[in-house]
């Protein structure tokens, strides 16, 4: 018996061991000892308490509801909706659980899973009010604006007295486009319950939107009175006098909300708003205060080496940031504050790496997508760039920033139509925002349309008649609609109010250009250059500039300096592979070219250059290469499509893939008399030639002193068996140019 006790205990303890019952608390205790905790207010030590209860029991609903509870309170969405939805799972009678759970479903665009929660509320309760809510909106999540407001209309018969029901029918009018009959239901909310802080923001909002602000003003002052420390209404009232430009009135409200909840994340917001009003010591005494929390260290941080960076002290902030990384690693803000400096210093690569790890992080992270659209831009990545901005738009539909963004990048393609859709949702996101108008009318101007242009313009001037930026655009106006005078003037009082004015000066200089004062022009530029001699923009005018009076050598100094001043400007290296090809120096263009093409990762233009020097050079093997290189990068280049499409039909290359090309051609240039011809081309060449006839005589009406097109559209009349005019279109080319290429065969053709 002695020598059998060991191993009584060895197996006891090894039992133990493996069990962990004996040791450990149960599932209750665990559940219990968070809830005391959150009694404290101790969120973080609660969640540890549930998380350990329903690794114990995993069935455990009540502690999965309290877990929620306590993400919730801490600010994690994410896990509070996973919660919720595993209690609403394992509570099924729990109308809490079903509500809260169907609201977040609700919040994060899962809307049928919140309208099932609201269903399955209402199968339990049909006269339910909050679950006839809930059923609402998520029925207009899903586009059911009719169905909202029948199911919201039904709430109303369950309680006309409750002023919520009409709030919410109110957002679903207004989504309708019933303005009217949302406005009625705002206001009648109020009256049901003129108490409710909610009733009169959300009629609030409503003003807003329809730019009656002052009526807006006093709905949220209203809301405040009635609840002077309710944060919602202080923080609605704080972003209205931010947006209103009164943002020295928005300070009182925001301290209201770091007073009264006491949570970090208002002081952070506190501390943003010294920020962007230059108050950097009041915001950095509160970082460093809250630096102290480790719950919220990253964050006031990251905000410290900001305000380090703009005051210039880049070496502290590289410091500190590089500090909060390798603390944490992975926070999405301060790889984003991280990656803004490295786009400062030009360091692209770098901080590209730096953004594509933030959105890994957290790829719902707007600054994250957003920084990354302005990277893959300066990196001369446009396609990239719409992408990453489209995304910041998925996130937040109304973000007039990307909206600005991606019209300025279709513009700069050549899609003024899409520029313009963009910049349309900007002006209706913000249409109290100047700035938003101003990107209208620039890309109305580009495509051409100057009646709208201009009475988008017109009111712009009213309200700013200092403006430079404004007169600036109204003297691209005058200049585009012929009236010089008053685009002079327009020019000069801008440049008067900004004498920095890009646009200004850019307007004058065309003006003189124009009429010949290439005196005036080049004493303007190079004033302008005594003053800020490395600025990109104006060397590329002066180039222009230069060129237009003849001055070859100075162009391309001007072009060279910018080169080396902006190693990424392809608007500098295409002018100079213009310059040289002008020049015939046609080596020092490829060599050009070739650069660019260095520059980005599809370089559609700067390959079809290279495939058009090389084909003026005769070396059409080379040249065709470059255009599959082109077509490879994108199938709807229409100059290499076109230009490839003549090779093939013109050296008995595939017709049929001649045929496609320069079908592609032409839906890309539809009216350009190069891809008409070339279609035309291809369809005589294939025995088509009724096909060939409508292309060819559009490309002789767009160029009618073109020999070889006119020869073109002969051989097809000829080849239609109209001989009558068949030999006039051929007399008429010989006529233009006796010695045109093709005038030997244009001379048999007379003769048959």
């Amino acid at each position: 018996m002695i020598g059998a006790r060991p191993a009584c205990l060895a197996w006891l303890t090894l039992a133990l061991a493996i069990s962990g019952v004996a040791c450990s608390r149960s599932a209750r205790q665990h559940y219990e000892s968070g809830n005391r905790y959150f009694d404290q207010k101790k969120f973080r030590e609660a969640i540890i308490e549930y998380r350990n209860a329903l690794q114990q029991d995993g069935k455990f609903g009540e502690a999965s509801f309290k877990l929620a509870e306590a993400y919730a309170q801490v600010g994690d969405a994410p896990g509070a909706l996973h919660e919720y939805v595993r209690a609403a799972d394992l509570l099924p009678d729990n109308i809490d659980a079903q509500l809260k759970a169907g609201t977040l479903l609700l919040l994060a665009g899962q809307y049928e899973d919140a309208k099932a929660r609201a269903k399955k509320v209402l199968a339990k309760d049909p006269r339910h009010l909050q679950a006839q809510i809930l059923l609402a909106n998520a029925t207009a999540g899903l586009k059911d604006l009719d169905g909202a407001i029948k199911e919201i209309q039904e709430a109303v018969q369950l309680d006309p007295q409750e002023g919520q029901v009409y709030a919410n029918l109110g957002v679903f009018q207004l989504a309708k486009g019933n303005s009217a009959e949302a406005e009625a239901a705002f206001k009648r909310a109020v009256e049901l319950d003129p108490r409710s802080v909610n009733a009169h923001l959300a009629l609030a909002n409503f003003f807003w939107a329809r730019s009656r602000q002052s009526e807006a003003e006093q709905e949220l002052l209203e809301a405040h009175k009635l609840e002077p420390k309710n944060p919602v209404a202080c923080r609605a009232l704080a972003i209205f006098y931010i947006a209103s430009n009164r943002a020295l009135e928005a300070e009182q409200y925001l301290k209201v909300i770091a007073d009264t909840t006491k949570e970090r994340w208002a002081r952070l917001g506190l501390a943003d708003y010294y920020i962007a009003t230059s108050r950097q010591a009041e915001a950095t005494k509160i970082l460093e205060e809250l630096a102290g929390d480790k719950t919220v260290y990253s964050a006031a941080r990251s905000r410290i080496a900001a305000i380090q960076y703009a005051a210039g002290r880049t070496a502290d902030a590289h410091k500190t940031i590089d500090e909060v990384l390798t603390r944490d690693a992975n926070n999405p803000d301060a790889l984003v504050v991280k990656a803004r400096f490295l786009v400062a210093e030009k360091k692209l690569d770098e901080a590209l790496a730096r953004a594509k790890a933030a959105v890994a992080a957290d790829p719902r992270s707007m600054p994250a997508q957003y920084l990354l659209g302005v990277i893959y831009a300066a990196k001369n990545d446009p396609d990239e760039a719409i992408k990453a901005y489209s995304e910041v738009l998925r996130l937040n539909p109304r973000s007039v920033p990307a909206q600005l963004e991606i019209a300025r990048l279709q513009l700069a393609r050549g899609d003024a139509e899409m520029a313009v859709q963009f910049a349309d949702q900007a002006v209706r996101a913000q249409p109290d925002n100047p700035i938003t108008h101003l990107a209208l009318v620039r890309m109305l101007l580009a495509r051409g349309d100057l009646v709208r242009a201009e009475s988008e313009l017109r009111p712009l001037v009213d309200r700013y008649p200092e403006s430079a930026p404004v007169l600036a655009q109204m003297g691209t106006l005058l200049m585009f609609k012929k009236d010089e005078k008053g685009a002079r003037q327009s020019f000069e009082r801008a440049l008067q109010l900004d004498p920095n004015s890009y646009e200004a000066l850019a307007g004058l200089t065309t003006l003189d250009v124009a009429v010949k004062r290439m005196a005036d022009a080049r004493a303007r530029i190079d004033a302008r250059l005594a003053r800020t001699p490395d600025d990109p923009a104006v060397l590329i005018l002066s180039a222009r500039v230069y060129g237009s009076a003849g001055d070859m050598a100075r162009a391309e100094q001007a072009l060279q300096r910018t080169i080396e001043v902006d190693p990424s400007s392809l608007q500098a290296y295409g002018l100079l592979g213009q310059l040289y090809i002008a020049q015939k120096k046609l080596d020092q263009a490829l060599a050009r070219y070739a650069q660019m093409a260095k520059q980005q990762p599809r370089p559609v233009a700067a390959e079809t250059m290279i495939g058009m020097i090389l084909q003026a050079e005769g070396k059409s093997a080379e040249a065709r290469k470059h255009y599959e290189k082109v077509l490879e990068f994108d199938p709807r280049a229409p100059v290499a499509a076109n230009n490839l499409a003549w090779m093939y039909a013109d050296s008995g290359g595939s017709l049929d893939l001649a045929l496609q090309l320069a079908q592609t051609a032409k839906r890309g240039l539809p009216d350009q008399p190069e891809v008409n011809d070339t279609l035309g081309w291809v369809y005589y060449k294939k025995g088509l030639a009724a096909l060939a006839l409508p292309p060819l005589q559009q490309a002789v009406d767009k160029a009618p002193q073109n020999p070889i097109y006119r020869y073109h559209l002969g051989l097809a009349y000829l080849g239609s068996g109209d001989k009558d005019k068949a030999r006039a279109s051929l007399g008429q080319a010989l006529k233009l140019d006796p010695n045109f290429e093709g005038a030997s065969e244009a001379r048999k053709a007379l003769g048959r």
